[in-house]
Protein backbone atom coordinates (compact mmCIF):
# COMPACT_ATOMS: atom_id res chain seq x y z
CA UNK A 1 0.00 0.00 0.00
CA UNK A 2 0.95 3.55 -0.72
CA UNK A 3 1.89 5.54 2.41
CA UNK A 4 -0.67 7.72 3.87
CA UNK A 5 -0.29 11.40 5.29
CA UNK A 6 -2.08 13.76 6.31
CA UNK A 7 -2.54 16.67 3.94
CA UNK A 8 -0.92 20.54 4.20
CA UNK A 9 -1.70 23.28 2.39
CA UNK A 10 -0.27 26.80 1.77
CA UNK A 11 3.56 27.65 0.74
CA UNK A 12 6.65 26.58 1.84
CA UNK A 13 9.10 29.71 2.15
CA UNK A 14 12.42 29.47 1.47
CA UNK A 15 15.54 32.11 2.63
CA UNK A 16 19.39 31.92 2.35
CA UNK A 17 22.13 34.65 3.16
CA UNK A 18 22.84 36.83 -0.08
CA UNK A 19 19.23 36.83 -1.23
CA UNK A 20 17.63 40.21 -2.63
CA UNK A 21 14.54 41.43 -0.96
CA UNK A 22 12.50 41.20 -4.12
CA UNK A 23 9.84 38.48 -3.63
CA UNK A 24 9.74 35.47 -6.14
CA UNK A 25 7.54 32.50 -6.36
CA UNK A 26 8.51 29.17 -7.56
CA UNK A 27 5.02 27.38 -8.97
CA UNK A 28 4.04 23.95 -10.09
CA UNK A 29 1.30 24.47 -13.16
CA UNK A 30 -1.70 21.75 -12.09
CA UNK A 31 -1.66 19.08 -14.87
CA UNK A 32 -3.23 15.38 -14.47
CA UNK A 33 -0.39 14.26 -13.08
CA UNK A 34 -0.19 12.48 -9.31
CA UNK A 35 1.73 14.29 -6.56
CA UNK A 36 3.71 10.77 -6.42
CA UNK A 37 7.36 12.59 -5.15
CA UNK A 38 8.51 16.15 -5.47
CA UNK A 39 10.32 16.51 -8.83
CA UNK A 40 14.19 16.95 -9.15
CA UNK A 41 13.33 20.59 -10.75
CA UNK A 42 11.40 22.07 -8.22
CA UNK A 43 14.34 20.94 -5.88
CA UNK A 44 16.64 22.69 -7.92
CA UNK A 45 14.74 25.00 -8.77
CA UNK A 46 13.96 26.51 -4.98
CA UNK A 47 17.63 25.83 -3.72
CA UNK A 48 19.05 28.31 -6.97
CA UNK A 49 16.64 30.53 -6.45
CA UNK A 50 17.10 30.84 -2.81
CA UNK A 51 20.45 32.34 -3.11
CA UNK A 52 19.01 35.14 -4.75
CA UNK A 53 15.66 36.10 -3.91
CA UNK A 54 13.34 35.99 -1.14
CA UNK A 55 11.28 32.87 -2.78
CA UNK A 56 7.95 31.44 -1.97
CA UNK A 57 7.08 27.59 -3.29
CA UNK A 58 3.92 27.01 -4.65
CA UNK A 59 3.96 23.13 -5.72
CA UNK A 60 -0.18 24.05 -6.84
CA UNK A 61 0.05 20.67 -8.46
CA UNK A 62 0.32 19.18 -5.34
CA UNK A 63 -1.77 21.46 -3.53
CA UNK A 64 -5.25 20.57 -5.89
CA UNK A 65 -4.75 16.97 -5.84
CA UNK A 66 -4.32 17.04 -2.19
CA UNK A 67 -7.81 18.65 -2.05
CA UNK A 68 -9.32 16.26 -3.33
CA UNK A 69 -7.06 13.14 -1.58
CA UNK A 70 -10.58 11.63 -0.07
CA UNK A 71 -11.69 11.41 -3.73
CA UNK A 72 -8.75 9.95 -5.22
CA UNK A 73 -8.28 7.34 -2.64
CA UNK A 74 -10.84 4.75 -3.83
CA UNK A 75 -9.51 5.03 -7.10
CA UNK A 76 -6.19 4.03 -5.80
CA UNK A 77 -7.23 1.36 -4.06
CA UNK A 78 -9.18 -0.35 -7.03
CA UNK A 79 -5.77 0.67 -9.42
CA UNK A 80 -3.66 -1.83 -6.23
CA UNK A 81 -6.13 -4.63 -6.49
CA UNK A 82 -7.42 -4.73 -10.29
CA UNK A 83 -5.69 -6.73 -12.72
CA UNK A 84 -5.73 -4.45 -15.59
CA UNK A 85 -5.18 -0.46 -14.63
CA UNK A 86 -5.89 2.54 -17.54
CA UNK A 87 -4.70 6.00 -17.20
CA UNK A 88 -7.52 6.77 -19.19
CA UNK A 89 -10.46 4.80 -17.74
CA UNK A 90 -9.52 5.38 -14.17
CA UNK A 91 -7.19 8.20 -13.06
CA UNK A 92 -8.34 10.76 -16.21
CA UNK A 93 -12.28 11.03 -15.13
CA UNK A 94 -11.13 12.06 -11.96
CA UNK A 95 -8.66 14.71 -13.29
CA UNK A 96 -11.74 16.07 -15.25
CA UNK A 97 -13.41 16.77 -12.06
CA UNK A 98 -10.46 18.32 -10.45
CA UNK A 99 -9.70 20.46 -13.61
CA UNK A 100 -13.03 22.30 -13.26
CA UNK A 101 -11.65 24.09 -9.92
CA UNK A 102 -8.22 24.91 -11.83
CA UNK A 103 -8.34 28.48 -12.15
CA UNK A 104 -10.23 28.94 -9.27
CA UNK A 105 -7.47 27.65 -7.18
CA UNK A 106 -4.66 29.67 -9.39
CA UNK A 107 -7.17 33.09 -8.25
CA UNK A 108 -6.65 32.45 -4.95
CA UNK A 109 -2.97 32.74 -5.00
CA UNK A 110 -1.65 36.71 -3.83
CA UNK A 111 0.08 36.59 -7.20
CA UNK A 112 0.87 40.36 -6.97
CA UNK A 113 3.29 40.53 -4.03
CA UNK A 114 5.78 38.46 -6.25
CA UNK A 115 7.93 40.52 -8.51
CA UNK A 116 9.06 37.30 -10.51
CA UNK A 117 7.04 33.96 -10.38
CA UNK A 118 8.93 31.05 -12.34
CA UNK A 119 7.36 27.93 -13.41
CA UNK A 120 8.45 24.21 -13.57
CA UNK A 121 6.36 20.73 -14.20
CA UNK A 122 5.65 19.54 -11.30
CA UNK A 123 6.14 15.75 -9.58
CA UNK A 124 7.58 12.68 -11.32
CA UNK A 125 6.67 13.66 -15.27
CA UNK A 126 9.74 16.07 -16.70
CA UNK A 127 7.69 18.17 -19.61
CA UNK A 128 4.59 20.37 -19.08
CA UNK A 129 2.73 21.61 -22.58
CA UNK A 130 2.58 24.91 -23.52
CA UNK A 131 -0.82 25.37 -22.77
CA UNK A 132 -0.65 24.31 -19.01
CA UNK A 133 1.65 27.02 -18.67
CA UNK A 134 -0.13 29.82 -20.75
CA UNK A 135 -3.61 29.00 -18.63
CA UNK A 136 -1.21 30.17 -15.45
CA UNK A 137 0.25 32.71 -16.96
CA UNK A 138 -2.88 34.58 -18.20
CA UNK A 139 -4.17 34.54 -14.48
CA UNK A 140 -0.98 35.58 -13.08
CA UNK A 141 -1.22 38.47 -15.87
CA UNK A 142 -4.58 39.22 -15.52
CA UNK A 143 -3.97 39.74 -11.41
CA UNK A 144 -0.29 41.12 -11.28
CA UNK A 145 0.45 42.18 -14.88
CA UNK A 146 3.59 43.77 -13.70
CA UNK A 147 4.91 40.39 -12.62
CA UNK A 148 7.67 38.48 -14.71
CA UNK A 149 6.95 35.47 -15.77
CA UNK A 150 9.41 32.58 -16.20
CA UNK A 151 9.62 28.91 -17.49
CA UNK A 152 12.38 26.25 -16.80
CA UNK A 153 12.17 22.83 -17.46
CA UNK A 154 13.21 19.72 -20.10
CA UNK A 155 10.62 20.10 -22.63
CA UNK A 156 11.18 23.53 -24.77
CA UNK A 157 11.28 22.12 -28.31
CA UNK A 158 8.81 19.09 -27.97
CA UNK A 159 5.95 19.75 -25.36
CA UNK A 160 6.66 23.09 -24.79
CA UNK A 161 6.91 25.58 -27.45
CA UNK A 162 9.29 28.49 -26.53
CA UNK A 163 8.60 30.87 -29.16
CA UNK A 164 4.54 30.67 -27.89
CA UNK A 165 5.42 31.13 -24.49
CA UNK A 166 7.37 34.29 -25.75
CA UNK A 167 4.45 35.98 -27.33
CA UNK A 168 2.12 35.69 -24.62
CA UNK A 169 4.79 37.27 -22.01
CA UNK A 170 7.08 34.07 -20.51
CA UNK A 171 10.31 34.29 -20.80
CA UNK A 172 11.99 31.13 -20.68
CA UNK A 173 15.37 30.71 -18.61
CA UNK A 174 18.02 27.95 -17.96
CA UNK A 175 17.98 26.22 -14.66
CA UNK A 176 22.11 27.02 -14.44
CA UNK A 177 21.49 30.82 -15.24
CA UNK A 178 17.38 31.58 -13.75
CA UNK A 179 18.58 35.37 -13.34
CA UNK A 180 19.25 35.03 -16.56
CA UNK A 181 17.29 35.23 -20.49
CA UNK A 182 19.36 32.20 -21.80
CA UNK A 183 17.55 29.24 -22.62
CA UNK A 184 19.72 27.97 -24.98
CA UNK A 185 19.38 24.01 -25.96
CA UNK A 186 22.48 22.94 -23.97
CA UNK A 187 23.02 19.82 -20.56
CA UNK A 188 22.06 21.07 -16.91
CA UNK A 189 25.31 20.56 -15.13
CA UNK A 190 23.38 19.68 -12.00
CA UNK A 191 27.02 19.26 -9.92
CA UNK A 192 27.02 22.96 -10.45
CA UNK A 193 23.73 23.83 -9.00
CA UNK A 194 22.70 24.12 -4.76
CA UNK A 195 21.28 20.97 -3.09
CA UNK A 196 17.86 20.31 -3.94
CA UNK A 197 15.22 21.70 -1.35
CA UNK A 198 12.30 19.44 -1.07
CA UNK A 199 10.24 20.92 2.04
CA UNK A 200 6.89 19.84 3.50
CA UNK A 201 6.51 16.82 0.90
CA UNK A 202 3.78 15.60 3.32
CA UNK A 203 1.05 16.60 -0.20
CA UNK A 204 2.74 13.50 -2.13
CA UNK A 205 1.41 9.94 -2.00
CA UNK A 206 4.99 8.47 -1.41
CA UNK A 207 7.94 9.03 0.88
CA UNK A 208 10.55 9.04 -1.68
CA UNK A 209 13.19 11.02 -3.08
CA UNK A 210 14.07 11.61 -6.47
CA UNK A 211 17.74 11.67 -7.66
CA UNK A 212 20.17 12.26 -10.77
CA UNK A 213 23.15 10.74 -11.83
CA UNK A 214 22.94 12.29 -15.76
CA UNK A 215 21.59 14.78 -18.16
CA UNK A 216 20.15 13.76 -21.30
CA UNK A 217 19.86 10.15 -22.43
CA UNK A 218 23.12 7.98 -23.18
CA UNK A 219 21.17 6.47 -26.77
CA UNK A 220 18.73 9.33 -27.36
CA UNK A 221 17.93 8.26 -31.15
CA UNK A 222 14.70 5.90 -30.60
CA UNK A 223 12.38 7.49 -33.41
CA UNK A 224 9.17 8.02 -31.67
CA UNK A 225 10.88 9.46 -28.45
CA UNK A 226 12.09 13.18 -27.99
CA UNK A 227 12.91 13.03 -24.46
CA UNK A 228 15.87 14.42 -25.18
CA UNK A 229 15.14 16.98 -27.83
CA UNK A 230 14.97 20.03 -27.42
CA UNK A 231 16.02 21.51 -24.43
CA UNK A 232 17.24 18.21 -23.24
CA UNK A 233 19.45 17.97 -26.27
CA UNK A 234 22.92 16.91 -25.28
CA UNK A 235 24.15 14.08 -22.60
CA UNK A 236 26.16 15.27 -19.20
CA UNK A 237 27.58 12.57 -16.83
CA UNK A 238 27.66 13.77 -13.52
CA UNK A 239 30.57 13.38 -10.89
CA UNK A 240 30.21 10.33 -8.61
CA UNK A 241 31.14 12.47 -5.57
CA UNK A 242 29.25 15.12 -6.16
CA UNK A 243 25.63 13.03 -6.87
CA UNK A 244 26.67 10.74 -3.69
CA UNK A 245 27.16 14.02 -1.50
CA UNK A 246 24.05 15.36 -2.63
CA UNK A 247 22.35 12.59 -1.88
CA UNK A 248 23.96 11.26 1.19
CA UNK A 249 22.89 15.21 2.17
CA UNK A 250 18.82 14.58 1.17
CA UNK A 251 18.94 11.48 3.35
CA UNK A 252 20.12 13.22 6.24
CA UNK A 253 17.72 15.97 5.90
CA UNK A 254 14.56 14.47 4.79
CA UNK A 255 14.99 10.66 5.77
CA UNK A 256 12.84 9.03 3.06
CA UNK A 257 11.81 5.44 2.89
CA UNK A 258 13.17 5.16 -0.77
CA UNK A 259 14.65 6.93 -3.54
CA UNK A 260 14.11 6.88 -7.48
CA UNK A 261 16.60 7.77 -10.32
CA UNK A 262 14.72 10.01 -12.50
CA UNK A 263 17.19 9.27 -15.27
CA UNK A 264 15.93 8.93 -19.06
CA UNK A 265 18.78 5.84 -18.27
CA UNK A 266 20.95 4.90 -15.71
CA UNK A 267 23.29 3.25 -18.33
CA UNK A 268 26.15 5.26 -18.24
CA UNK A 269 30.36 4.84 -17.17
CA UNK A 270 29.09 6.58 -13.79
CA UNK A 271 26.78 3.76 -12.77
CA UNK A 272 28.81 0.80 -11.12
CA UNK A 273 30.89 3.44 -9.06
CA UNK A 274 27.68 5.76 -7.87
CA UNK A 275 26.67 1.73 -7.20
CA UNK A 276 29.75 0.76 -4.96
CA UNK A 277 28.93 4.15 -2.61
CA UNK A 278 25.21 3.91 -2.92
CA UNK A 279 24.97 0.91 -1.33
CA UNK A 280 25.97 2.17 2.44
CA UNK A 281 23.02 4.20 2.12
CA UNK A 282 20.51 1.52 2.98
CA UNK A 283 17.85 2.92 0.57
CA UNK A 284 15.44 0.92 -1.45
CA UNK A 285 15.27 2.45 -4.78
CA UNK A 286 14.41 2.24 -8.57
CA UNK A 287 15.58 3.78 -12.10
CA UNK A 288 14.96 3.19 -15.69
CA UNK A 289 17.38 2.04 -18.16
CA UNK A 290 17.83 0.42 -21.58
CA UNK A 291 18.50 -2.75 -22.10
CA UNK A 292 21.81 -3.17 -22.51
CA UNK A 293 23.24 -3.46 -18.90
CA UNK A 294 26.09 -5.72 -18.17
CA UNK A 295 26.16 -8.47 -15.76
CA UNK A 296 28.42 -6.35 -14.16
CA UNK A 297 26.77 -3.23 -13.73
CA UNK A 298 23.55 -5.81 -12.64
CA UNK A 299 24.95 -7.03 -9.77
CA UNK A 300 25.99 -3.78 -8.75
CA UNK A 301 22.63 -2.42 -8.83
CA UNK A 302 21.72 -5.48 -6.88
CA UNK A 303 24.08 -5.05 -4.23
CA UNK A 304 23.33 -1.16 -4.40
CA UNK A 305 19.71 -1.29 -2.99
CA UNK A 306 17.96 -1.15 -6.97
CA UNK A 307 14.65 -3.54 -6.95
CA UNK A 308 13.16 -2.45 -9.88
CA UNK A 309 14.19 -1.31 -13.56
CA UNK A 310 11.74 0.05 -16.40
CA UNK A 311 12.34 -0.35 -19.38
CA UNK A 312 11.24 0.00 -23.10
CA UNK A 313 11.05 -3.54 -24.45
CA UNK A 314 8.71 -2.38 -26.95
CA UNK A 315 8.13 -4.98 -29.63
CA UNK A 316 9.17 -8.61 -29.61
CA UNK A 317 9.80 -8.07 -32.95
CA UNK A 318 13.94 -7.34 -34.13
CA UNK A 319 12.68 -5.81 -37.29
CA UNK A 320 9.87 -3.61 -35.44
CA UNK A 321 12.91 -2.60 -32.60
CA UNK A 322 15.02 -1.65 -35.98
CA UNK A 323 12.21 0.53 -37.67
CA UNK A 324 12.18 2.15 -33.97
CA UNK A 325 15.83 2.66 -34.14
CA UNK A 326 16.24 1.08 -30.96
CA UNK A 327 19.48 -0.11 -31.08
CA UNK A 328 18.68 -3.04 -28.59
CA UNK A 329 17.56 -6.70 -29.97
CA UNK A 330 15.08 -9.01 -29.10
CA UNK A 331 17.74 -11.42 -28.11
CA UNK A 332 18.95 -8.71 -25.84
CA UNK A 333 16.10 -7.80 -23.92
CA UNK A 334 15.28 -11.59 -23.67
CA UNK A 335 19.04 -11.84 -21.70
CA UNK A 336 18.09 -8.58 -19.61
CA UNK A 337 15.09 -9.61 -18.31
CA UNK A 338 16.58 -13.31 -17.04
CA UNK A 339 19.44 -11.03 -15.56
CA UNK A 340 17.40 -8.69 -13.65
CA UNK A 341 15.45 -11.51 -12.32
CA UNK A 342 18.19 -13.64 -11.54
CA UNK A 343 19.74 -10.83 -9.10
CA UNK A 344 16.54 -10.06 -7.65
CA UNK A 345 15.78 -7.26 -9.27
CA UNK A 346 11.81 -6.68 -11.12
CA UNK A 347 11.94 -5.90 -14.34
CA UNK A 348 8.65 -3.92 -15.68
CA UNK A 349 8.90 -3.63 -19.60
CA UNK A 350 7.10 -1.31 -21.47
CA UNK A 351 5.53 -2.15 -24.87
CA UNK A 352 3.84 -0.33 -27.77
CA UNK A 353 1.66 -2.23 -29.67
CA UNK A 354 0.68 -1.04 -33.58
CA UNK A 355 3.85 0.84 -34.66
CA UNK A 356 3.56 2.49 -37.89
CA UNK A 357 6.15 -0.88 -39.50
CA UNK A 358 4.20 -3.69 -37.33
CA UNK A 359 2.77 -6.44 -39.38
CA UNK A 360 0.84 -9.15 -38.18
CA UNK A 361 3.96 -11.56 -37.94
CA UNK A 362 5.84 -8.76 -35.82
CA UNK A 363 2.61 -8.76 -33.25
CA UNK A 364 2.48 -12.58 -33.15
CA UNK A 365 6.44 -12.55 -32.07
CA UNK A 366 5.49 -9.93 -29.05
CA UNK A 367 2.98 -11.77 -28.15
CA UNK A 368 5.19 -14.89 -28.08
CA UNK A 369 7.86 -13.19 -26.74
CA UNK A 370 5.49 -12.14 -23.39
CA UNK A 371 4.73 -15.92 -23.48
CA UNK A 372 8.01 -17.02 -23.28
CA UNK A 373 8.97 -14.44 -20.25
CA UNK A 374 5.87 -14.23 -18.11
CA UNK A 375 7.85 -16.25 -15.43
CA UNK A 376 10.06 -13.25 -14.89
CA UNK A 377 7.59 -10.43 -14.92
CA UNK A 378 4.56 -9.17 -12.25
CA UNK A 379 4.00 -6.12 -15.06
CA UNK A 380 3.59 -5.12 -17.66
CA UNK A 381 3.25 -1.68 -19.51
CA UNK A 382 1.59 -1.51 -22.27
CA UNK A 383 0.77 1.58 -25.21
CA UNK A 384 -1.52 1.82 -28.33
CA UNK A 385 1.44 3.38 -30.45
CA UNK A 386 1.80 7.52 -30.31
CA UNK A 387 4.97 9.66 -31.10
CA UNK A 388 6.25 12.32 -28.34
CA UNK A 389 6.10 15.86 -29.66
CA UNK A 390 8.96 16.59 -31.58
CA UNK A 391 10.35 13.52 -32.07
CA UNK A 392 10.81 12.19 -35.73
CA UNK A 393 7.95 10.02 -35.74
CA UNK A 394 5.49 13.16 -34.83
CA UNK A 395 7.46 15.09 -37.42
CA UNK A 396 6.73 12.62 -39.61
CA UNK A 397 2.86 12.45 -38.60
CA UNK A 398 3.30 8.57 -38.57
CA UNK A 399 -0.29 7.01 -37.70
CA UNK A 400 -0.46 3.61 -35.59
CA UNK A 401 -1.71 0.53 -37.57
CA UNK A 402 -5.78 0.49 -38.43
CA UNK A 403 -6.23 -2.77 -36.39
CA UNK A 404 -4.02 -1.54 -33.49
CA UNK A 405 -7.29 -1.84 -30.90
CA UNK A 406 -7.53 -5.46 -31.68
CA UNK A 407 -4.04 -5.96 -31.13
CA UNK A 408 -3.87 -4.11 -27.97
CA UNK A 409 -6.92 -5.97 -26.82
CA UNK A 410 -5.43 -9.23 -27.45
CA UNK A 411 -2.03 -8.37 -25.84
CA UNK A 412 -4.29 -7.36 -22.84
CA UNK A 413 -5.99 -10.50 -22.61
CA UNK A 414 -2.84 -12.85 -23.07
CA UNK A 415 -1.31 -10.76 -20.14
CA UNK A 416 -4.60 -11.45 -18.05
CA UNK A 417 -4.16 -15.31 -19.08
CA UNK A 418 -0.75 -15.07 -17.47
CA UNK A 419 -1.54 -13.90 -14.46
CA UNK A 420 0.65 -10.58 -15.11
CA UNK A 421 -0.85 -6.90 -13.54
CA UNK A 422 -1.40 -4.81 -17.28
CA UNK A 423 -1.13 -1.51 -17.03
CA UNK A 424 -2.08 1.61 -19.80
CA UNK A 425 -0.49 4.60 -19.09
CA UNK A 426 2.52 6.26 -17.28
CA UNK A 427 0.87 7.43 -14.82
CA UNK A 428 -0.37 4.23 -13.26
CA UNK A 429 3.15 2.36 -13.88
CA UNK A 430 4.98 4.80 -12.18
CA UNK A 431 2.48 4.44 -8.85
CA UNK A 432 2.46 0.40 -9.47
CA UNK A 433 6.14 0.87 -9.55
CA UNK A 434 6.65 2.88 -6.01
CA UNK A 435 4.30 0.74 -4.78
CA UNK A 436 6.65 -2.13 -5.30
CA UNK A 437 9.41 -0.69 -4.27
CA UNK A 438 8.71 0.75 -0.63
CA UNK A 439 7.50 -2.46 0.12
CA UNK A 440 10.95 -3.65 0.49
CA UNK A 441 10.04 -7.49 1.70
CA UNK A 442 7.92 -7.93 -1.36
CA UNK A 443 10.08 -10.66 -3.33
CA UNK A 444 10.50 -11.09 -7.16
CA UNK A 445 8.48 -13.43 -8.58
Amino acid sequence: MRDRKSSHLGKRKCSSRGQTSEKAALVTPCLSHLPLHPSCLLGYGVAALAERYDVDVIDLNADLHSRYRAKLEPILDFMDESRVVSDALHLYPFYDEVDTHIDEHYEGVPWGKYQRVYITPPSWFPTVPTKAILRLSHIIHRVSPETGIFFFGNSLGSWTNQEELKKNGVRAVHLNHLAAMDSNARPIQYDLLPTPMYEHREKYLFDLLPFLLKHGCPWGRCRFCSFCAGSNSGYVERSVKAAIEELETLIDRYDPAALVCRDHSLNGLNLIQFCAYVEALSRPWCGQSRADLSGKQIEALRKAGCRLIYFGLESGSDRVLRELNKGITSRQMSDFIKELHSHGILPAPSLIVGAPAEEEADFEKTIQFILDHARYLDVVNVYPFMATPGSEFSRQEEQPVPDTPLRLLRFIHTCEDLGLKVILGEQSIEYYIFNWVRTTDKEVP
